[in-house]
């Protein structure tokens, strides 16, 4: 006779597709965290939020996936992954709440595999990028390759070595990414540049940042503003119009002049196109219009960034508004993060950028076509779905 349950089907020898495996109940007060194991930061406010939900969740008696746990040569039961539903279950116990047993699952595997699955866990919030660099470090000293590491975490090699040089950053620029100031990307290219003097060198740029009504450093703010694609193409048409121009004779003089010294320079004339000129002058003109408009929303930015200061209990900018602030002109600015969402997540979809940057439909549809056009994600495959290449 057929069986509907599984613990039926899986003791029927005809059925071989269900096996059992083994779930243990065990009490949350036996569960002993192993120090400096999990990477979390237990005071961050999300982490924080994490764990009431979970502390909810058991008090309530909804369903909490099972911990994986290992056992100690001295007896120990000690969490591999779960470590935050350990702290929630004895937070609803501290509480008041009726929890005799939480369900854990036994963990096979040598310590490098504790390392990858704790990475790896994705039973709610992820890690950090400042963490996850932490943990490849781990990973890296236990002796696993940057290759290594790359294939076990789905990564590429370029992006461990990346992580890699965060991890082994000095502390004021952990400091700076761990309290969000500056993104982990943007770390990363000025520990490429600038090694020792990269905690400095972005604290400069942090006080850029905020002149410019901006909360963070990314790597926009440390390259500065880009032209919008139709004004710089504007400015190189008008540049080739004007050289392509030049006569023979003109170009003869240029030549001579090239060897002179500025001073020398004084007095000398050419004669030039006049249609090319203006264009070459309209060409300015746009990119003036360009600067005007970005001081512009950089100073309301500033103001706007004063007036939450003063009432905190103000609501903030619209979504269009942010974008009024970005200048409305080519890259936006939540650009880098959602190129460091993506690269953090291994995975690009509009529903992950809008729900990371809490932004409309629209606005996170164009950041992931400027991500493609950037070489950071692939574009749409015939399931609509892309790819993290870069």
């Amino acid at each position: 006779m057929a069986t509907s349950s599984l613990k039926g089907m899986a003791a029927d020898p005809s059925v071989a597709g269900v096996k059992k495996t083994d779930l243990f109940r065990v009490d949350p007060r036996l569960l002993d965290e192993e120090e400096g194991f999990n990477l979390r930061d237990y005071s961050d406010p999300e982490v924080i939020a994490h764990i009431e939900g979970f502390a909810d969740s058991y008090a309530n008696g909804r369903y909490v996936p099972p911990l994986v746990v290992r056992t100690t040569v001295d007896g120990r039961i000690v969490p591999v992954e779960g470590h935050c539903r350990r702290r929630g279950a004895l937070l609803a116990i501290e509480r008041g709440a009726e929890l005799a047993f939480v369900d854990c699952v036994s963990f096979k595997g040598g310590d490098t595999e504790r390392v990858e699955v704790m990475l790896r866990s994705a039973e709610g919030l992820k890690l950090k990028p400042l963490e996850v660099a932490m943990g490849y470090l781990r990973l890296n000293r236990m002796g696993h390759s940057n290759a290594k590491i790359a294939e076990v975490m789905r990564k590429t090699p370029a992006r461990v070595e990346q992580m890699l040089l965060l991890a082994t950053a000095n502390h004021d620029v952990h400091e700076l990414v761990r309290a969000g100031t500056v993104t982990a990307d943007a770390a990363i290219e000025a520990i490429r540049e600038h090694r020792e003097n990269a905690g400095p060198f972005l604290l400069g740029k942090l006080e850029e940042a905020k002149g410019q009504g901006k909360a963070k450093v990314t790597r926009g703010v440390m390259r500065g503003p880009s032209l919008p694609p139709k004004v710089l193409t504007t400015v190189v048409g008008s540049l080739e119009v004007m050289v392509t121009r030049l006569d023979p004779a003109t170009r003869r003089k240029l030549a001579e002049f090239e060897g002179l010294e500025p001073g020398q320079l004084e007095g000398k004339k050419i004669e030039v196109d006049a249609a090319a000129l203006l264009e070459l002058v309209k060409a300015h003109v746009a990119v003036d219009e360009v600067k005007t408009k970005r001081e512009a929303a950089a100073a309301a930015a500033k103001a706007a960034a004063s007036q939450q200061e003063l009432s905190m209990d103000g609501d903030g900018p619209s979504e269009a508004g942010a974008a009024d602030v970005a200048g409305g002109e080519g890259d936006d600015e939540l650009l880098d993060e959602a190129a460091e969402i993506v690269r953090a997540e291994g995975r690009a979809s509009i529903s992950l950028v809008q729900r990371k940057l809490r932004i409309g439909y629209n606005r996170a549809a164009r950041l992931l076509e400027s991500l493609e056009a950037k070489g950071v994600v692939t574009p749409m495959d015939g399931k609509g779905e892309r790819k993290v290449i870069g």
